[in-house]
């Protein structure tokens, strides 16, 4: 027969066991997890937008003026950055030649060297407050 001191001696042995076991399986599982949680699919890196050079702003705003159906002269304001609209960069548009009340204003969206859209002004844009300038 076995004493009490044999039978509580296996009994740890087998409690340890079972503890380095259970820590080996969560170990391997967990190096498992990591594996596929190391996925070469990641998001691009952020870039934010930059102006539209000047070919771009000429591009855009005949599109705009297109869309509008703005005919005759032009006037175009400087671009600026934008919090609102389609895009990060904007200039003013509207139809030169007359007092301005008379014609409205129109925001020309861009993101980098890409026209955006082009919308109605709004008080936030504050286009009729900038200068305006001939679009060639």
């Amino acid at each position: 027969m076995h004493s009490r001191y044999e039978l509580a001696c296996g009994q740890r042995r087998s409690v340890f066991g079972r503890r380095r076991s259970l820590a080996a399986l969560s170990t391997i599982l967990t190096l498992l997890l990591a594996g596929c949680a190391s996925s070469g699919n990641l998001p691009p890196v952020y870039h934010p937008p930059r102006p539209p050079g000047a070919k771009a702003v000429q591009e855009g705003v005949r599109k705009a003026a297109a869309e509008v159906k703005l005919t005759g002269a032009l006037e175009t304001s400087a671009v600026r950055p934008t919090d609102h609209g389609p895009g990060s960069y904007f200039a003013c548009l509207r139809q030169g030649s007359g007092p301005s009340d008379r014609h409205p204003a129109y925001s020309v969206f861009f993101d980098d060297d890409a026209y955006k859209g082009v919308q109605s002004s709004v008080i936030l844009d504050t286009c009729e407050a900038q200068p305006w300038v001939p679009f060639n």
